[in-house]
């Protein structure tokens, strides 16, 4: 009787201590984990943000790469983390997805609280020198004209993604295939021995210079960096793909402490020396806060995870 009345009015306590830990937070130095290894697109992000966040919380952030699997080892750490705010994590997005689509994972999209997107690098579709097309019609009309002739290469899961889905939408059949890094597949594209790469727009520069041809970017609108290349959008074809590094806690966080973090993004977002950072490392900056980002996740989801679920054989083993 007296241990169960102890209990509770030791309740109120502890809830009280949650309370003003949570308004007082941070209190201690914050870890970040980034899934991939030092000097990438998705660290470098990190590590931008990391900065300027440290800055704003009056607490220093510790970038701490946990690279491996893909992604999965790190994004695994980030999901089992104490929710308490002290250790964030980032990412590009799908990573997180086509990771729980295709494998048996210790993590899904719910194991995550969204707290803000920072940049969106879209994808595009590049057409080699000797290809038979060098614009979205006559890919068209080509590939209707011979179902499955044209191969395009791609080097990740989100540029098979890509191929899969633009293929749909056009209503032709192409032929995806593998390669093991950026780098082999920039060789196999230059040397024509494919028609067409699923790659990143931030590849334009080499593949043009080369005399390759962008036939697209999947994006909503034209990117500054290369005004000249025509959106899918605006050709007709309704996708938007790319990667979008988002900074995330372990769902559970408190509601106080997931507030305080957002507050601080949000100030920060307009900062001219961060998004100077961003521009200096080719990183095309879009900052999203709490609810777009949300929002904007929740829309890709409904395009990614339905192809991955209709082409589950293109994934096998990926």
């Amino acid at each position: 009787m007296k241990r169960t009345l102890a209990i509770l009015l030791a309740a109120p306590l502890v809830a009280a201590g949650s309370i003003a830990a949570a308004q007082d937070y941070p209190t201690q130095a914050i870890t970040l984990i980034v899934p991939y290894s030092p000097g990438g697109g998705g660290d470098t992000v990190a590590r931008i943000v990391a900065d300027r966040l440290g800055e704003e919380l009056g607490q220093t952030i510790n970038v701490v790469n946990r690279e491996g699997a893909g992604g999965e080892i790190g994004i695994a750490e980030m999901a089992r983390a104490q929710p308490d705010g002290y250790t964030l994590g980032v990412f590009g997005y799908p990573d997180n997805i086509v990771l729980e689509h295709t494998r048996d994972t210790d993590f899904d999209f719910e194991s995550f609280e969204y707290l803000a997107g920072f940049d969106l690098t879209p994808m595009g579709m590049f057409a080699a020198p000797g290809a038979p097309f060098d614009d979205l019609e006559s890919l068209r009309e080509h590939a209707e004209a011979q179902p499955g002739a044209v191969v395009v290469g791609e080097s990740g899961a989100l540029g098979l993604l890509a191929i899969l889905a633009f293929g749909d939408e056009l209503g032709v059949q192409l032929t995806p295939i593998r390669y093991a890094g950026g780098g082999e597949l920039m060789n196999a594209l230059l040397g024509n021995h494919i028609d067409m790469a699923s790659t990143s727009s931030m590849s334009h520069d080499p593949i043009t210079d080369a005399g390759g041809t962008p036939i697209g970017f999947f994006a909503d609108e034209r990117m500054d960096m290369f005004p000249d290349v025509p959106t899918f959008a605006e050709q007709g074809v309704d996708l938007e793909m790319g990667v979008g590094r988002v900074l995330v806690a372990p769902a559970g966080i408190p509601d106080d402490v997931r507030d305080r973090l957002t507050e601080a993004l949000d100030a920060m977002s307009d900062d001219e020396a961060m998004i100077n950072r961003f521009e200096t490392a080719a990183l095309p900056y879009q900052y999203r806060d709490h609810d777009e980002v949300n929002d904007w996740l929740e829309a890709q989801n409904e395009t990614y995870i339905r192809i991955i679920e209709e082409n589950e054989e293109h994934f096998e083993g990926s």
